[in-house]
């Protein structure tokens, strides 16, 4: 037979097919960039926290060095009976707060 009377079978995607491919790929790159992100907001939120109880643990020190700045501190310290309580409020640039205190006796 010739050549042009042979059916010949196209090998490959069809249009529809990746088209298809294309839409499922974009909704998995974007539900893992939003996976990322709330990831990355949590990395975020949990670093600050871990900043304000150690910059609170360092001002509840009898000797305590002055905070970063953009941080706020607010120290009281009462004496009684041969004993110093030491109470600390820490409040962070982003608005996130501790309170500590600790109590030193000779």
């Amino acid at each position: 037979m010739p050549a042009s009377l042979t059916t010949r079978k196209d090998t490959g995607f069809s249009l529809t097919e990746v088209l298809v491919a294309l839409v499922l790929y974009g909704v998995v790159i974007s539900a893992l960039m939003g996976y990322h992100q709330g990831l990355s907001l949590s990395f975020q939120s949990l670093w600050q926290y871990r900043e304000l109880w150690r910059i609170a643990a360092q001002q509840v020190e009898p000797e305590a060095l002055p905070p970063p700045s953009g941080w706020t501190v607010t120290r009281g310290q009462t004496s009684t009976a041969g004993c110093v309580s030491i109470s600390v409020i820490v409040t962070s640039p982003a608005g996130r707060r501790g309170e500590l205190s600790r109590l030193q006796c000779r």
